[in-house]
This record gives C-alpha cells, sequence and structure tokens, in this order.
C-alpha cells in the first residue's frame, strides 16, 4: 500500500502545502525550565504521530503521541540528569520513563559487582550523552541519527551507532543500533529496551498478547499475578511491582501486542537471534504508577551482569566487531 498523509497519497500531500514542515518535520530544541533545563530534545513529527527524543539520554525516546494519544508513562521525576550510585536510588531518581529507555551497555537488572567492578541499577546509559550525526526529513521517512560512547580508560569501550526512523505516514518508530567495540580486548555486552507504556494506553482490562512459550514469575509479588499477566489488573492504592520472564521462540522476528478496551493498541516487533529474552513489568497503581513495560534484552536474566556471568549468559564481542540490536514499535488506532 502506497504511504499516505492524512487519507491522502504522499506525492499528492506534497503538492497540496506549503512547506513539508506543514505535515512532516524533525525540529530541535533546548529545555530552559524544569529539573531537566538545558537538556536537548529532537522532535519528530510524522503526520499525526508525534515523538519526543532525547539526546541527553542517550538519544532514548520520551513522550510519543499519536493523534493526541499518549502511549508512553511518564514518571513523577522527568527527566533531569542521572545521578550514578552503586546502588538502586541515583537511577530511580531519575527514570522519567518515556517509550523507550535503554539499559545497558554492559549491565541490565539489579546492580552487581562483577570481577570486582560494580555495575548499577539498569547500567550507565541513561547518562550518556549523544553525539547528533543526522536529523532528515527525505522522500521516504523522517530520521535521526546519534553516537552514543560508553567507554573507560584502559577498559571497555563501546560506540553506539544509533538511527531512529519513522516512514512517512506512519504511525510506527524504528530503532536500530549498531554496537561496535572500539576497545583492544572482548566485550560482553548487556542491552535491555526499557519500553514503558502508561495512561490511558494501559488502564483495567489492557490485553498483553505474548509470543511467548512459557511465561515465569520473577519472585513471590510476581507469583500472585501470575495467572493474570496477560491481562492488566484493576488499578488500587497500592500494588507492589511485578515482572515476569517470558521464554520466546528462537531465532524468530515476533511481535508483541498491547491493546485497551478502546482499540488502541502497540505492537512491538524484534529479532530474538539479538534480542532471545523478554520481560515484562507492571505496576497498578492509580496514583502515578499505572505502568507495563515491555521489555526486550540480550540475556535472560534480570539479576544483573555477575549473575548472567554465572549462568554464562554473556556473548563476547571481539575488538572491531559488531552487534545489531532493534526494535520496531507501531501504534494501532481504531481510526
Amino acid at each position: 500500500m502506497a504511504a499516505e498523509l492524512y487519507g491522502t497519497p504522499i506525492d499528492e500531500a506534497w503538492r497540496r502545502v506549503g512547506h513539508r514542515g506543514q505535515a512532516v518535520s524533525v525540529e530541535s530544541s533546548i529545555r530552559t525550565d524544569g529539573p531537566d533545563a538545558g537538556s536537548r530534545r529532537i522532535r519528530i513529527v510524522n503526520g499525526d504521530l508525534d515523538a519526543e527524543l532525547l539526546p541527553d539520554r542517550g538519544l532514548d525516546v520520551g513522550q510519543v503521541r499519536v493523534a493526541g494519544i499518549p502511549l508512553a508513562w511518564m514518571s513523577p521525576t522527568g527527566f533531569p540528569a542521572l545521578a550514578e550510585t552503586t546502588d538502586a536510588s541515583g537511577w530511580l531518581r531519575a527514570f522519567g520513563g518515556g517509550l523507550v529507555t535503554t539499559c545497558g551497555l554492559l549491565s541490565y537488572g539489579a546492580p552487581s559487582v562483577d570481577d570486582g567492578t560494580p555495575h548499577p541499577l539498569h547500567g550507565r546509559y541513561s547518562s550518556l550523552k549523544a553525539q547528533i550525526a543526522r536529523t532528515e526529513v527525505n522522500d521516504d521517512d523522517v530520521v535521526v541519527e546519534g553516537v552514543v560512547r560508553e567507554a573507560t580508560v584502559f577498559g571497555a569501550h563501546l560506540e553506539v551507532r544509533r538511527r531512529i526512523a519513522s516512514p512517512l505516514g506512519s504511525r510506527t518508530l524504528r530503532l536500530e543500533d549498531v554496537i561496535v567495540n572500539r576497545g583492544a580486548q572482548p566485550v560482553d555486552p548487556m542491552v535491555l529496551y526499557h519500553l514503558n507504556l502508561g495512561w490511558p494506553l494501559v488502564d483495567e482490562g489492557t490485553v498483553l498478547r505474548s509470543p511467548s512459550e512459557r511465561v515465569e514469575p520473577r519472585d513471590a509479588e510476581a507469583e500472585r499475578g501470575l495467572e493474570t499477566w496477560g491481562r492488566f489488573p484493576v488499578p488500587t492504592d497500592a500494588y507492589p511491582e511485578q515482572v515476569f520472564r517470558h521464554e520466546l521462540p528462537v531465532n524468530e522476528r515476533v511481535t508483541v501486542a498491547v491493546e485497551n478496551p478502546r482499540g488502541v493498541g502497540v505492537r512491538i516487533a524484534f529479532d530474538t537471534t539479538a534480542l532471545p529474552a523478554l520481560f515484562q513489568w507492571r505496576v497498578a497503581e492509580r496514583d502515578g504508577h499505572l505502568v507495563l513495560g515491555i521489555e526486550p534484552a540480550t540475556a535472560p536474566t534480570i539479576l544483573g551482569r555477575a549473575d548472567a556471568r554465572a549462568r554464562g549468559m554473556l556473548q563476547p564481542l571481539a575488538p572491531g566487531q559488531a552487534l545489531t540490536l532493534g526494535i520496531e514499535v507501531r501504534a494501532v488506532l481504531p481510526i
């Protein structure tokens, strides 16, 4: 099917606007107020898709709206600079949510100490700033590209070349990372894409459809919600977080679907060859913590780098070698 903007073929749509920015644009700005004052923003507008990118948070994705409907959960913290600590507190004080928070590049999950090196909750990626290489509206898509580095003197040096694109006239975002080992020694990357979906998409009765062959609870709290992992519960005043691990088919292109009773949904697609693991995070507290997390990852543990190493889950990346990861998010609306 040929691409359209507001029901009009793209070629004809271009003839009806004074400037293409009337319907499709990519704009850069700097925040001037609030806890994230001074941080950069990039806004993609593609018809009725409106997405916020965060260059000072590794070029992650903040809020995304389609036809005015917000898809992402936003936390009470906003997106201030991330204060790194060896425990969970620093990350939680600056976890703004958003559609995509990248965890890694050397660890995700619980804080841990691996081979004498401490790794904070969900790694250091959210504290890294991107160098923007390209922002463009072309004949096919809106595209933003950037470079992010996690490097240590005498240690690991990983470079991420990130590309975020939205095909013209679509309600789709495609994120691709090419992770290159620029150091002199092999490095074992760990990456998890923390997709955070919120109200009104997520509410009582929202359904999660997973390609999983088996679903396991992380702990006793998740065990209590295991029977209803696929349907979001009634929000309450207090609802401890629940985390489930989904066992996926091997070496396949899979899609996770989330849809609410009103017919608003998202489809999250990825390749299990590169991202063989999937975690689900949910909290159903009505006062600010109504969130469903969909989390494709490179290893099937959420307990940190030390656990991944102990269980033989780390895959070395040789000097100069590249690892390509990616996710696609498509919004589905009843209109």
